[in-house]
């Protein structure tokens, strides 16, 4: 079958949109079971990540992200949507990526096995706005800014009783301990 030059050239596109994605994809993974490893498979060594709280280097946002993970940060989702490539100039392309977020913060335990008590959960909606970059065939993020479009909080009441869920693999949790790290699948 031969191609049309159209068609490989929408072919190229979506391979870029796909290996952008599997960035983003990974972003995710990464800051909700706070993975060290995936983390620093986001963005370039010199990569710079203003999040609005938080504006500095990558490096220094995965650290804060790390660090967040003790008895007060309890669990944390992102969703992001399919990324859009608004322009590309060869090695750079300027991304935006939808993003939904959900964190439980507060007292307690931090394991997935108890109930947490006085707790907060936050919403977050918005966009990242990547400057990516491809470097030997590999994307990777050179600067994000974080835009946020909507937030809320409120008390977080869990649910896990009501709706029979058990502890232990059940319930998410951070790298190693999550069940998706499990080598039995």
């Amino acid at each position: 079958m031969d191609f049309s030059e159209n068609e490989v050239a929408e072919l190229r596109r979506l391979l870029e949109v796909s290996a952008i994605q599997e960035v983003m994809l990974r972003y995710a993974r990464a800051v909700d079971r706070a993975d060290s490893d995936l983390m620093d498979s986001i963005f370039w060594p010199e990569g710079t990540d203003n999040h609005g709280m938080y504006d500095g280097s990558a490096a220094g946002f995965f650290d804060r992200a790390r660090n967040a993970r003790d008895d007060k940060d309890r669990a944390r989702h992102h969703l992001v949507g399919v990324p859009r490539i608004l322009s590309q100039d060869g090695a750079q392309a300027k991304v935006e990526t939808y993003f939904f977020f959900a964190g439980v913060y507060g007292a307690g335990q931090n394991d997935n096995i108890g109930t947490i008590e006085e707790a907060t959960i936050g919403f977050n909606a918005g966009r990242y706005r990547d400057l990516f970059e491809k470097r030997d065939g590999e994307w990777r993020v050179l600067r994000r800014v974080t835009v946020y479009d909507w937030t809320l909080s409120g008390p977080y009441a869990p649910a896990f009783e009501r709706f029979n869920i058990p502890l232990g693999i059940n319930r998410g949790a951070v790298e190693p301990l999550d069940a998706t790290y499990e080598d039995r699948w």
